[in-house]
């Protein structure tokens, strides 16, 4: 996959905060959309210190196409005020010295961050060995067998951490996002065209079936 798509960047940001409003803005809305907010909402604060004094309302003015604006608003304004307070400043960076578990488990504390937001944070911007799990990396590699298709979603993210080696995290994550979006889709995945299938079960019992065009679930 690494060969095929090249271990893309997906316009992912090198500074934690900034990656965190992004990853943030782009719930519930399409790519150009929510990069288009992320410019002009850094365009509006000169520093992330300026978001914890701004009013919900000039908040939602400015980030108005982003999707979810009346909940996204005032959580960002929340998050700005909760790191000045816990650390003068509205900033991630003491977050470098935080182990993976504490640096998950605090960013999971903000409002509106998930595990899978968390891990995003600390693979794209603070170099961490983790593995993020959105749809497209659960679907691939349920396909591939490399996690049971019935475990819960609570527990993705550690099982396929279990067998994933750190240092491999990151191209699984952003090429399997890629070959999700381009040939291993949710519905009618394109298993004849897969450079992949001779390594997944579920490909080769798609190639094998008398039937063209099988319509597979996305757990399958």
């Amino acid at each position: 996959m690494k060969a095929l798509y090249n271990s893309p960047r997906l316009n992912n940001k090198d500074d934690p905060l900034d990656e965190l409003f992004f990853i943030l803005l782009s719930q519930m809305t399409t790519g150009p959309s929510y990069e288009r907010v992320f410019d002009r909402l850094r365009e509006a604060v000169s520093t992330w210190d300026d978001l914890a004094n701004m009013s919900v309302f000039d908040l939602r003015a400015v980030i108005a196409d982003a999707g979810l604006v009346n909940q996204k608003a005032p959580r960002f304004i929340e998050i700005a005020r909760r790191l000045k307070r816990d650390f003068g400043t509205v900033t991630l960076a003491p977050l470098a010295a935080y182990s993976d578990d504490e640096a998950e488990g605090y960013l999971m504390s903000l409002p509106g961050v998930g595990r899978k937001t968390a891990k995003c944070v600390m693979m794209y911007a603070m170099g961490r060995a983790v593995l993020p799990v959105d749809t497209h990396v659960a679907r691939v590699a349920r396909r591939l067998g490399l996690i049971d298709e019935r475990t819960p979603v609570g527990r993705l993210h550690s099982a396929l951490e279990g067998v994933i080696a750190p240092e491999l995290r990151y191209d699984f994550h952003v090429n399997a996002i890629a070959h999700g979006r381009v040939v291993c889709r949710a519905h009618f995945p394109k298993c004849s065209a897969c450079q992949i299938s001779s390594l997944c079960p579920t490909g080769r019992g798609a190639r094998a079936s008398p039937k063209q065009g099988i319509q597979l679930t996305a757990a399958s």
